[in-house]
């Protein structure tokens, strides 16, 4: 076993000085026996499929180890749930987190700092080739000590996500502990069923869905949704919920091609677990039905949306989940009850004007930065995709929604309604949020919020604008732009992560 005699500071110094419900066993086989028809007779999911898996495997061999964003944080949360600890296991200084063995600590350890280094050396020359066998060196000269004495890791802010957020990951992770693995080999096995299990479930989306399959493909592709899909973060369960649930709820609008109202509620209580304010996508169930037909139907609204109304709060008040703004105070020095929801909420009754203006102010300032990020920002988001990637997929992103919906004007105007509103309350969510926890009152605008938390409402969006304009692209247009747009995201992606890191 290894210990902790050679710290992982003195070997870089050499160089520089990452479900299914129960049900009757027969329906279970029938829907996934219907999946796999639809997946070979659609080619927008067999397009898909095959761009996810070529350039998700690229990226994830490309990608170095724990180069993800916060993915030491995500593998140390999903390391907990691999030990059966459904809470954080230990709480020191006001930080929660969990005892690791030394030798998994020291390997940590070594690549969050050789990603430190890597950033702030890269433009030196420094590349992960030479980190590599610098780490060779560090495995050859800890072989063999006998120190596990456990070291206390805190978890940064993935204490409040919740294990359906990683649930392919901590499949993986069981049977890698169980088969002994290595940290690096058991983080890529992690990443692989990941992106195996995750493509599988944006393909289910992808073939249920009754129109925009080609824009569902587009954004499924994007590079921040390869690359999510491929590092361990919860953005990759947020994305294929999000995109799962879209998708059955506007199946149920046509009524012939509806699902199982249990599938609709096992999906969007997987959403809204994924993360917070994906809670919002409760909206979705309201466009099923016409108003009028709400009372007759609240049963089945029930089914679908109290899952996730009960659980998702159950779950943030039983982990007391702080999101990391203890990093505000490492350099700065502000009043605790700025980062306390419940003292914030009061302010914001007494000043109603604070939250919208730092909401303003953030977008005036950031937001193309924040447009950027959507489309795909990648590695510790420092890694910019060249500047005709982002113009080229806005562009496809603005055109591939525009398909008329083929239904009668009152349904259209409620998708519309409901969609609009959808996105707009995930919007709102998001930021009030990061201004609850992690905005302190002197400063101007709401501060944490990145790009990539928008990809999640996408695919309502392009619903919503297919609502509204209603509009056919010539016999094809959808998928030469979905195939375009995809081939460009995976080959700008790959292409990027390989020059930085290698």
């Amino acid at each position: 076993m290894r210990g902790v005699g050679v710290q992982p500071e003195a070997a870089l110094g050499q160089l520089s000085r990452t479900a299914t419900i129960a049900s009757p066993v027969g329906g279970a086989q029938t829907a996934l026996s219907r999946f796999w028809a639809q997946v070979r007779t659609q080619p927008t999911t067999a397009v898909f499929v095959v761009f996810s898996l070529v350039f998700g495997l690229s990226v994830i061999f490309v990608m170095p180890p724990l180069r993800g964003p916060d993915e030491i944080a995500h593998f140390l949360r999903i390391y907990s749930y691999t030990r059966g600890e459904l809470l954080p296991a230990a709480e020191i200084d006001g930080r929660k987190g969990i005892f690791v063995e030394s030798d998994l600590h020291n390997e940590l350890h070594f690549f969050k700092g050789a990603g430190e280094w890597f950033a702030a050396a890269r433009d030196e020359g420094v590349r992960y080739g030479q980190i590599m066998a610098v780490h060779r060196d560090f495995i050859a000269a800890t072989n063999g000590e006998v120190d596990q004495t456990p070291v206390f890791m805190p978890l940064a802010g993935t204490e409040g996500y919740h294990p359906a957020a990683y649930i392919p990951y901590i499949v993986a992770g069981a049977i890698g502990r169980a088969l002994g693995l290595e940290f690096p080999d058991l983080l890529l096995l992690m990443r692989l069923f990941g992106l195996i299990a995750f493509t599988a479930a944006v393909a289910y989306a992808i073939a249920v869905t009754p129109v925009l399959k080609w824009a569902f493909v587009l954004i499924a592709l994007l590079p921040v949704a390869i690359y999510n899909r491929s590092v361990l973060s919860a953005d990759g369960a947020a994305l294929c919920s999000a995109l799962v649930i879209t998708a059955l709820c506007l199946s149920a609008v046509y009524k012939s091609a509806a699902a199982p109202v249990w599938q609709r509620s096992l999906w969007m209580t997987l959403c809204a677990l994924s993360k917070q304010p994906q809670i919002v996508f409760v909206l979705l169930e309201f466009m099923v039905y016409p108003l009028k037909e709400l009372r007759r139907c609240w049963n089945r609204v029930a089914i679908v949306v109290l899952p996730s109304l009960i659980l998702s709060p159950m779950w943030v008040v039983a982990v007391s989940a702080e999101i990391a703004a203890w990093r505000l105070q490492l350099e700065e020095s502000h009043p605790p009850e700025h980062f306390d929801p419940i003292w914030k909420l009061h302010y914001m009754w007494e000043h109603p004007g604070h939250f919208p203006m730092a909401v303003w102010r953030a977008l005036s300032d950031w937001g193309d930065q924040l447009w950027r990020e959507l489309i795909g920002i990648l590695g510790w988001q420092d890694i910019v995709l060249p500047t005709w990637t982002y113009l080229v997929l806005t562009i496809l992103l603005m055109l591939v929604p525009l398909q008329k919906l083929q239904l009668d004007g009152a349904t259209r105007a409620r998708v519309m309604v409901i969609t609009g509103l959808t996105v707009l309350g995930y919007f709102a969510v998001v930021y009030l949020l990061f201004f609850l926890t992690y905005t302190p009152l002197d400063i101007d605008h709401v501060r944490g919020v990145q790009g990539r938390y928008f990809v999640i409402a996408l695919p309502v969006a392009a619903i919503f604008v297919a609502a509204i304009i209603n509009l056919e692209l010539p016999n094809g247009m959808s998928a030469a732009i979905a195939t375009a747009g995809a081939m460009s995201s995976g080959i700008a992606t790959v292409e990027a992560l390989y020059r930085a890191h290698w």
